[in-house]
């Protein structure tokens, strides 16, 4: 009976009206609730890119500063350096002052026995402060990179574990970008000889340069420096997505840095043995790389209840170190910016996201993808 009354009051204009009535709370319940859970999680998205961009700020702004102490140290370095040249000159200057034929060999010899190596104490020292060259190993201040990091994420309230914090990743080795590093090495005399390559761009690596034609290079999609160029992703190289330099005076005919691509060494049959011992002639600290990859990034992660349920909200951050250079005689300030997180680089994905960009469907799907950042 009860049923009844009701079907014949839904029937009537007041009980359309209630049920009408009902079913907008019901949708306006079900929206505010969504809005409010949605809200929640934006204002902890937000929260997290924030705290995620300061930490990387404050850990780029560290390595700035390292870099900054890297350009003192090379200043003694190179002092050092400048008197043991000078006393390398004077044991040889009678040996070069003699007639042809010259002995390249007996030169080098007698310029080796005469290098106080005065320098080495402070390339020593920078080695365990910067731990230059040495990527198995950590050196003193890259860990203060990541102890200061680490505090950092901790006053913002990002969760322990993670953050991950990767130094240098795009022109790391698999096993070097978790470790704490500065993209750094040693500069030898011999990188001081000219060659004549023709290739109007290049990079360089561990001081080893490689060149590369202009159809083997992109835009690199910097909007900071728009004519930025990369060897290009698709190209089968190991270092396709590197940062690639213009070298000057390559279009004219000439070298690199613009000097002549004839070597004035190239008449001495004995080169090989000077390149030896100018190798052995090891200089101030240098970039890794040219261009030079200085960057900090880290994966974080904000912790969250909705319904009572723990939830990870995380984000990824990267900042990138730039200057003219870390040499002594170096002297404009360093830029530390926030820049796009470049996925395809890792050096554990490299490959595999290769492959997948050759597959039409997948391929369409990574250039869109907002998770990495259309690769």
């Amino acid at each position: 009976m009860a049923l009844k009354h009701l079907r014949d009051f839904n029937h009537k204009p007041l009980g359309q009206i209630l049920l009408a009535t009902l079913l907008f709370c019901f949708v306006f319940l079900a929206l505010f609730t969504g809005l409010y859970k949605a809200g929640t999680v934006y204002i902890v998205k937000e929260r997290t890119r924030r705290a995620v961009n300061l930490t990387a700020l404050t850990g780029g702004a560290v390595y700035a500063n390292g870099l900054q102490l890297v350009r003192e140290a090379n200043a003694a370095i190179m002092a050092f350096a400048y008197y043991d040249a000078a006393m390398v000159a004077r044991a040889i200057s009678e040996a070069l002052l003699a007639p042809p034929p010259l002995d390249i060999a007996a030169v080098a010899l007698a310029a080796e026995k005469a290098d106080p190596d005065t320098r080495k104490p402070a390339q020593d020292i920078a080695t365990k402060i910067f731990g230059v060259g040495t990527p198995k190993g950590v050196g003193l201040y890259p860990a203060l990179i990541e102890g200061q990091a680490v505090v950092t994420a901790g006053e913002n309230s990002l969760s322990k574990l993670p953050p991950f914090y990767v130094y240098n990743y795009e022109t790391a080795d698999d096993a070097d970008v978790a470790v704490p590093n500065m993209a750094l090495r040693f500069r030898y005399a011999d990188e001081f000889l000219p060659n004549g390559n023709q290739a109007p761009y290049s990079l360089a690596h561990n001081g080893v340069r490689h060149y590369f034609e202009a159809d083997q290079v992109e835009p690199a999609k910097n909007p900071r420096h728009p004519e930025q160029m990369r060897v290009k992703k698709s190209f089968d190289s190991e270092f396709a997505g590197w940062w690639v330099r213009r070298e000057k005076g390559a279009e004219e005919g000439k070298g690199v840095n613009g000097l002549s691509s004839h070597n004035p060494f190239s008449g001495i049959s004995n080169i090989g043995l000077l390149k030896n011992y100018l190798r052995q002639f090891k200089l101030d600290i240098t970039d890794r790389d040219d261009p030079p990859c200085h960057t900090f990034s880290l994966l974080g992660n904000m912790k969250m209840k909705p319904e009572g349920e723990d939830k990870a909200i995380y984000e990824v951050g990267e900042v990138r170190v730039e200057s003219d250079g870390i040499a002594a005689w170096s002297k404009n300030p360093f830029e530390i910016y926030l820049t796009r997180v470049n996925i395809d680089a890792f050096p554990v994905l490299r490959d595999s996201l290769r492959k997948l960009r050759g597959i039409p469907f997948i391929g369409d799907i990574l250039k869109s993808s907002d998770i990495l950042n259309g690769i």
